[in-house]
């Protein structure tokens, strides 16, 4: 059975935060998931936002952490019925694609689960054993709320925060010695939870520097009402009264009475997908797995990355270029901006591609290829939602230390922008695959890596290309289904 996930991110008052945090959840996620916010009421605009955002979210007052942490864990648990949830400050985000696949793994595996940023492993390091992975996890007694994960069937047993806790402080050490208590989440001592040894992973996440809003003497009230509280029954919920339960009520009917947004940004469904080149077998990977491409414009050469951005951003006006071509394995290329033509070219039998037989047909390359260019303004006209995947292997075209540093370094945003630009009334992503590592905190991104090896049969590499596109999710809407 597929598991259900459930992300939580919790805020107050810090609306550009949790704006990056929800766009980074969107660009970084790779499993299908359930998207709230838990907002204890703000004043700067934090529920505006959000329905701008097309992002569900549950409000009322100010009532602290505990109580809004509570309101994300109920709408993924009981409304959503999500099996992982992971809930995060809107201070921590995803900067890793696929980040939430040791999440899962670990979470499955020990039922809570928390994250260990890269400054307290700098500062304050007090790991006793572990690597940070799901198989390994870091072993430590100190506590950190910045990501958190839960299993719905240790909610079960654990339930839901301490809500006689005010404001700030002590809420999350408190719930997590509960889940040692029983026997989630660590290596228990059942009498002592707070000398219990707690489960962390490392890796996929970044935090921000970020403002409390909690002061000193509310976490000294706290940490006062845990030590009286610390050995009452495991099970809470989130409410300590009829009176609590029937605000909490209102909160949730109120959360599910509001509109569903008519558009979803992160629907992987598109209109039209189009190559973007790289290299000369996308459009026939992609037509593989999609029936069709929305354009044949970028078929009959190959622009380094550096050389796309530029033809975007100059109305593609020097695409065949007469300057410095020389010969290029069976090609030519363009020493200035290193486009390869490699399949525009009209060349007789027994022959091969040459700077003579480029002029001799230019005017029938210009006036081919700017009717491509006009087909591609035409789908990018504003009434459809268009995919560009662009791959890697023009790396492979810039061989030589006497190429500028500049050309090799791929300028992800800056190609965003320049399609954008041409094209302001579009919704788009553009689908970078096979960058490895690479990644970027941008809606309009989405990174991915085909796993097959650089040397293998052209069978290998498109089915790796079609298992790519099926774990992405990404479908055409006019096949009126998922592409297999």
């Amino acid at each position: 059975m597929a598991i259900k996930l459930g992300i939580g991110v919790i805020t107050y008052n810090r609306k550009e935060t949790v704006r990056q945090c929800v766009e980074a959840l969107r660009t970084f996620t790779q499993h299908p998931f359930e998207l709230v916010v838990a907002d204890d009421g703000s004043h700067d605009g934090t529920p505006s936002l959000l329905e701008r955002l097309h992002v569900p979210y549950i409000t009322g007052d100010n009532r602290g952490i505990a109580w809004n942490r509570n309101r994300a864990i109920w709408w993924l648990k009981e409304e959503k019925q999500c099996d992982v949830i992971l809930v995060f400050e809107d201070d921590c985000r995803p900067c890793v694609f696929g980040w939430e696949k040791q999440w899962i793994e670990a979470v499955e595996a020990y039922g809570h689960m928390n994250h260990m940023p890269e400054i307290t492993l700098e500062i304050d390091n007090d790991v006793s054993s572990g690597t940070g992975t799901a198989a390994d996890p870091y072993i430590a007694p100190m506590h950190q709320a910045y990501c958190v994960g839960y299993h719905a069937r240790a909610l079960d047993f654990v339930g839901y925060l301490e809500v006689r806790f005010e404001k700030y402080g002590e809420e999350h050490v408190e719930h997590t010695h509960r889940f040692l208590r029983a026997g989630y989440g660590g290596l228990p001592q059942f009498r002592t939870p707070e000398r219990g040894q707690v489960f962390f992973l490392r890796g996929g996440l970044e935090t921000l520097p970020s403002e409390s809003h909690g002061t000193p003497e509310c976490v000294h009230r706290n940490v006062e009402l845990h030590r009286q509280i610390q050995h009452e029954p495991l099970y809470r919920a989130p409410w300590r009264s009829d009176e609590q339960m029937f605000l909490f009520r209102e909160e949730m009917e109120a959360a599910l009475n509001r509109p569903t947004p008519t558009t979803q940004p992160s629907d992987n469904g598109f209109d039209a997908v189009v190559s973007l080149g790289g290299s000369e077998k996308i459009s026939h990977y992609l037509e593989q797995v999609f029936g069709e491409t929305g354009s044949r414009l970028f078929d009959g050469f190959m622009a380094p990355f550096h050389s796309l951005i530029t033809l975007f951003e100059t109305d593609f006006r020097d695409l065949f270029s007469t300057n410095c071509l020389y010969g290029y394995h069976d090609a030519l290329r363009c020493r200035d901006s290193l486009i390869v033509y490699h399949n525009c070219l009209d060349i007789p039998p027994g022959e091969r591609a040459s700077v003579e037989l480029f002029h001799s047909q230019l005017g029938r390359l210009k006036q081919e290829y700017q009717n491509y260019l006009a087909q591609l303004d035409q789908l990018c006209d504003g009434t459809q939602r268009v995919l560009f995947v662009r791959d890697w292997q023009e790396t492979l075209h810039y061989e030589g230390s006497h190429r500028p540093s500049h050309t090799r370094v791929p300028d992800f945003k800056r190609l965003v922008d320049a399609i954008a630009a041409r094209y302001p009334t579009l919704e788009f992503r553009v689908l970078f695959t096979n960058y490895g590592a690479a990644s970027a905190a941008d809606a309009r991104m989405i990174f991915a890596n085909s796993q097959a090896p650089d040397q293998c049969d052209e069978a290998r590499k498109a089915q790796a290309w079609a298992d790519m596109i099926s774990q992405l999710g990404v479908y055409r809407h006019s096949d009126g289904s998922w592409d297999k």
